[in-house]
């Protein structure tokens, strides 16, 4: 199933917003949020042509699983340079 551009587009939006949760997760040490954002983009990345989101996501779940506060920073960071990336194609 192809999944239209402007869903895309929503898609990316709703990931950046979670950005600052991860980021927020990290301040609080509060690692439930991360897992669920970790686990739902894992889940859907492919759907929406972020395929390489969904490796990302498996080890952010995994990192917030361990707590592991600095693994997940790297991971964090590493996602927002995707979303970057992926936001300059799908969205103008």
């Amino acid at each position: 199933m192809q999944v239209p551009v402007e869903l895309k587009r929503k898609y990316i939006e709703r990931r950046l917003l979670d950005l600052e949760h991860l980021y927020g997760c990290l301040e609080s040490e509060d690692f439930a949020p991360a897992l669920r954002i970790g686990h739902q983009v894992k889940g859907n990345a492919q759907t929406f042509d972020l395929p390489q989101m969904a490796p990302i996501a498996e080890r952010i779940e995994y990192a917030a699983k361990n707590k592991d506060k600095e693994t997940l920073k790297d991971l964090i960071e590493l996602m927002s340079r995707e979303l970057q990336r992926a936001s300059h194609f799908f969205i103008q």
